[in-house]
């Protein structure tokens, strides 16, 4: 958090002196919101700027939105998240939906603003990575399969950068009976993971278990030889960063503490519940879906179809 702040205040500094005159001082002033922890003010005003079309293609108002939700995430007890109920139902899920329209954005922004934010923000990757990939493999050692392969799918649509993401997915989808999906998903995984890969510390912990189960998924119902035998190898590459990942007691172990974690935090497994997901097909009242517009997730016009709008207008800009 404390390397958030700093980034933010850099910002500004920067801000001040090359790209504020085509900019506008509103998204300074979501910089000294976010530093101030006024996350709510930031994702009111971050989304309303997502409907002004002098400040829609600026990238910065998608990435205090996502690391707003974000924080608000991490705190339950202070913000009115996580239940279905709640002002704010999915804040993670909000995280990770406004940081991949924050990367989309920002490869139009050269032409904009004359610069781009990217690599500024890498730190945050990792710390929405970790906290995504943590509760996955939660709902996964729960054998919330499908649940667990649609976190995961999110967090790599955000984070393109971790395949290791991808490979959970791929897993989760697979385990949940969707193996048109999950084949693709391991093979693409695999293509970006060999021996010279460098796993980031978000999920570096679960890259040997995941290869394990890989190779079992593809020298079993895949009946993928050529990628059965390249996990099988990326198992001892990748082990020392996680040796208990292939100790079965410690395996099991795990699986009791995530058991533990579900019954008790709530919060936690609220997070995700699509409404096409199996495991709330005999779910009563209200569910939460998936697409809908502004922070209560009200509306009719899904952040794909928005994004689809940004994009037509940055290609007729052209």
């Amino acid at each position: 958090m404390k390397t958030l702040k700093l980034i933010c205040i850099l910002l500004i500094i920067v801000s001040s002196k090359s790209y504020a005159q085509k900019a506008g001082k509103k998204i300074d002033d979501l910089t000294f919101l976010f530093v101030d922890e006024k996350y709510e003010d930031v994702i009111h005003r971050a989304e309303g700027l997502m409907q002004n079309d002098s400040y829609k293609k600026h990238p910065l108002i998608y990435v205090y939105a996502s690391m707003s939700y974000y924080e608000m995430s991490r705190k339950p007890g202070t913000f009115d998240v996580g239940e279905k109920d709640s002002k704010y139902p999915k804040p993670l899920k909000m995280a990770q939906k406004h940081l991949y329209k924050f990367l989309k954005v920002d490869k139009k922004a050269p032409k904009y603003y004359d610069n781009s934010w990217a690599d500024d923000f890498k730190d945050y990757y990792i710390q929405l990575a970790d906290t995504s990939n943590n509760l996955a493999q939660m709902l996964y050692l729960n054998e919330k399969y499908r649940k667990s392969a649609s976190l995961y799918k999110a967090a790599y649509k955000a984070i393109p950068s971790d395949p290791v993401l991808l490979l959970w997915q791929g897993i989760g989808e697979m385990k949940s009976k969707n193996s048109v999906e999950g084949k693709k998903s391991l093979a693409l995984a695999m293509k970006s993971i060999d021996e010279n890969f460098v796993p980031t510390k978000a999920t570096s912990d679960v890259l040997a278990h995941g290869m394990l189960l890989a190779e079992e998924l593809f020298r079993g119902s895949i009946n993928d030889y050529t990628n059965a035998d390249k996990a099988k190898k990326l198992i001892e590459v990748f082990k020392k960063y996680d040796p208990d990942e292939l100790d079965k007691k410690a395996l099991e172990e795990r699986k009791a503490a995530a058991k533990k974690a579900a019954k008790e935090d709530r919060v936690m497994r609220s997070f995700f519940s699509d409404e096409d997901d199996e495991d709330n097909k005999d779910r009563k009242g209200k569910i939460i879906i998936e697409n809908g517009a502004g922070a209560e997730g009200k509306g009719s016009k899904s952040d794909e179809e928005e994004l689809d709008k940004l994009e037509k207008e940055a290609k007729d800009d052209k």
